[in-house]
């Protein structure tokens, strides 16, 4: 018995002499816990435990695969963050834009009156640039026909001066004609979105009310 106890005493005294000797401790991949004056290359990116002379913690050093997480959660983080802030600025220019669709608008019949308006100008001239157009081609045509019948060189010179003028004039009543039915077609798109967004806002507010 009195042997058993002097081993262990032994053991006891040695321990924290291992202990004390180490610089480092590391767990490995495997889980074993290990103590060292220096932590091998091959683990040196598993994390660890700089102790002082004493065996006391002194600095820990995280794992490379912590440091990831850690720097992915950060980031999780930081484009939470970003998307919060974008949503309350898009909360609130749909209230805004609600504050002004009430204070211009006081009906439906109103949204509808305002926008078939816009739609008729915007017909209207498209409807004009069309005619422009027609005049111009037409114009074409008997310079063309001119053009065919003209014997002497520096008259045909002339008429070919006048169609390029002509077809300057065609391209750009055709250009024009484009981009007012594209905007006609946004306007007619807007009327939409925002006759429905009115038609919500009041439902909503009349729900409110109750």
């Amino acid at each position: 018995m009195i042997k058993i106890q002097k081993y262990s005493l032994a053991l006891l005294v040695c321990l924290p002499l291992s202990v004390e000797a180490a610089t480092f401790r590391w767990t490995d991949t495997d889980g074993i816990v290990h103590y060292s004056n220096a932590v091998p290359a091959s683990d040196s990116q598993l994390g660890h435990v700089e102790l002082s002379k004493s065996g006391i913690k002194k600095k820990t050093v995280i794992s490379a695969a912590m440091k990831r997480a850690l720097k992915a959660d950060a980031d999780a983080k930081a484009q939470k963050l970003i998307a919060d802030k974008a949503e309350g600025k898009r909360l609130k220019a749909q209230e805004e834009e609600e504050i002004r669709l009430l204070s211009i608008f006081g009906s439906e019949e109103e949204v509808v009156q305002s926008y078939n308006s816009k739609l008729r100008m915007a017909q209207l001239t498209i409807d004009l640039l069309k005619s422009r157009h027609k005049v111009q081609s037409q114009k074409l045509e008997k310079l063309e026909t001119k053009f065919e019948h003209m014997k002497e060189l520096k008259h045909k010179r002339a008429i070919e001066s006048q169609m390029d003028d002509v077809l300057d004039n065609l391209r750009i009543y055709q250009q024009a004609i484009t981009e007012n039915l594209i905007e006609k077609d946004k306007v007619h798109k807007d009327f939409r979105e925002t006759l429905n967004r009115y038609k919500r806002l009041v439902a909503r507010m009349k729900t409110s009310a109750k």
